[in-house]
């Protein structure tokens, strides 16, 4: 007697303590379906074995569903490398980060071996600079706001490694090489990269609608606190700590600094 084949009757890729989302309550597959057909009339075809899919979701439940393509079930992914950003299907960013600081290190060895070979101190602050910092600063602004007081130590630490083979000896603390080297920490330049994001951003034909001005049209009256630009409500911490929300508030508070410069001058 054969034994019990319990794989081909349980399913391998639903656990027993998940919860199943029928595919028919939802609209994706419809939107799939839209897609096949827009690629079939236009001459083109779905590569199925290289389509996958994320379920973003923070609620405390794990549960699955089934997605198809061409008739294939699509795979689905925890986390997702998408334009050189390593997505994850919680919205936070330790993959990503874990990703740049193990590039970043991964070129390290560059910079010991130029040391060793003589390179000046200037040198290699300018090689630091072009292939590691832009490294760990590759679409900053898109995590910035969100980065956990732990993901923002470690890329800190990157710098600070960084920094320790350039200067060798003289090297005494982070503080002292940042001012030797005359660098800045990675968070202020992470700071300032999204506030010049905001800025050309209202300058731009069709992104300034991300940055709505705060007009009341029914009250003319002046108010002497009124910030410049409307910030989205938040229901949630993560969407308050995500880049839009967090560039309007760094706009209003750059505004603020400008209009006491002005008052004060």
């Amino acid at each position: 007697m054969a034994e019990y084949d319990i794989k081909s009757h349980v399913a391998s890729d639903i656990g027993t303590q998940q919860k199943f989302l029928n595919p028919a309550l939802i609209q994706t597959p419809s939107y799939i379906s839209d897609l096949e057909t827009w690629t079939q009339e236009n001459k083109m075809r779905l590569n199925a074995s290289k389509t996958n899919y994320m379920i973003f979701n923070r609620t405390r439940e794990s549960f699955e569903t089934r997605l198809a393509v061409e008739g294939q079930w699509m795979e689905r992914k925890k986390s997702l490398k998408l334009l050189g950003v390593w997505l994850d299907e919680d919205g936070g960013w330790s993959k990503n980060t874990q990703e740049l600081c193990k590039r970043a290190y991964s070129r390290l060895s560059m910079l010991s071996k130029l040391r060793y070979a003589g390179v000046s101190m200037e040198d290699l602050i300018l090689i630091y600079k072009m292939h590691i910092r832009s490294c760990l600063e590759y679409c900053a602004v898109l995590f910035h706001s969100s980065l956990s007081s732990q993901q923002e130590a470690a890329l800190e630490r990157c710098q600070a490694v960084c920094l320790r083979v350039i200067l060798a000896e003289s090297y005494v603390s982070y503080d002292a090489a940042l001012e030797m080297s005359g660098l800045t920490k990675l968070a202020e330049r992470r700071n300032m990269r999204c506030k010049d994001f905001a800025k050309k951003c209202i300058k731009h034909q069709t992104n300034k609608r991300m940055f709505p001005l705060n007009v009341n049209e029914s009250n003319t009256h002046e108010v002497r606190n009124r910030e410049k630009y409307i910030v989205n409500f938040a229901h949630t911490s993560s969407y308050k700590n995500s880049t839009i929300p967090f560039c309007q508030r760094l706009l209003n508070s750059t505004d603020g600094q400008d209009a006491r410069t002005r008052s004060q001058g």
